[in-house]
């Protein structure tokens, strides 16, 4: 008997990746190209805008690179892990709005109290379905491999590099973009790190 009703992973997958293609699209649409007397005030708000845009794509080719990592091997697709999918490309939905906000201010301490919060809120989001689709597939009986328990930990470390961009934005907010850039950066290396001192062990 052929279940009707059944969580099509392949259809998640396509929603995702549209989710993601139409975001890093659609921020570079609010780039304006400056006239041709282009005055000092025009070069430091297009210096601004770029500067936004090239981190706020770096921060969301990684939850890209991160999301599609974790699909690769789930076997079930559980209404929960749906639902929790909806509800971690909501909050990247609004990046591009953040990353506008954020430029157009000039890096108001508004803007980048709104911006840091938001990456909490998607890293937070993110650790929720990792967590979700680890337990599913140990339920379907997959071994969990080092490198799976290594990505979990990559984003438990997101979720704590976002809460120093919080702090950042309420004390600093003109330094967030270099906290965010030094933020990816420092997800690399203590992966890395990790991972190299777990192989010499």
């Amino acid at each position: 008997m052929i279940d009707m009703f059944r969580n099509s992973k392949s259809r998640m997958e396509a929603i995702s990746d549209g989710v993601f293609a139409v975001v890093l699209t659609i921020m570079v649409l609010d780039i304006k190209a400056p006239m041709a007397n282009i005055s000092d005030y025009e070069i430091q708000r297009l210096m601004m805008q770029l500067l936004s845009y090239l981190i706020s794509f770096g921060v969301v080719a990684q939850y890209w690179v991160l999301h599609q990592e974790l699909f690769t091997t789930l076997k079930t697709t559980t209404f929960k892990i749906m639902v929790a999918n909806i509800y971690y490309l909501c909050p990247i939905c609004l990046v591009p709005f953040a990353t506008t906000w954020l430029s157009s201010s000039f890096i108001s301490s508004e803007s980048a109290i709104g911006f840091a919060i938001l990456m909490f809120i998607v890293n937070v989001s993110q650790l929720w379905l990792f967590h979700l689709v680890i337990e599913q597939n140990r339920y379907d009986g997959q071994r969990i491999i080092e490198h799976d328990v290594e990505e979990f930990r990559s984003v438990k470390v997101m979720v704590a590099i976002s809460i120093v961009y919080i702090g950042v934005s309420l004390l600093m907010p003109k330094f967030l973009l270099a906290a965010i850039a030094l933020g990816i950066l420092s997800r690399v290396l203590i992966t890395r790190g990790i991972r190299f001192y777990l192989e010499r062990q």
